[in-house]
């Protein structure tokens, strides 16, 4: 009898385990959700330009996401947590994709820096913890 209860305890105390891991939330990714050759160059030197800014702060999830218009080329859009942050049409021509990841860089960067100072000022009002 106590072997058994030993082993029912294990099996429990594993579902417990195995229930709690799966409903943690990974945060601090980029997420790729791209369609052609335009949005994959697009993701590809926004993550060069962004990583080691995301590295700092691991609470956002950034995706660049792409709606496809053949007659304007790709609309990519960034978003942070569900919250698109930047939209914007992007050629093919490899010097308007990389002035256009240099644009979204720079406003990821200001709402980062800018939701830092937010949370630093609900701390200080005690408004969160």
């Amino acid at each position: 009898m106590n072997r058994l209860s030993k082993k029912t305890f294990t099996i429990i105390l594993f579902l417990i385990c195995n229930f709690t891991w799966s409903y943690a939330q990974v945060e601090g990714l980029i997420i790729d959700k791209t369609k052609t050759k335009i949005g994959r160059d697009f993701y590809e030197l926004f993550y060069i330009a962004l990583e080691p800014t995301i590295g700092i702060d691991t609470k956002f999830d950034v995706i660049v996401d792409e709606f496809v218009d053949p007659q304007f080329g790709s609309r990519i859009s960034v978003s942070i947590n569900e919250n698109v942050i930047y939209q914007n049409f992007v050629s093919s021509r490899l010097d308007d994709i990389e002035e256009k990841v240099k644009e979204a860089v720079e406003v990821v960067n200001y709402f980062i820096f800018n939701w830092k100072e937010y949370e630093k000022y609900l701390e200080e009002e005690g408004k969160i913890r």
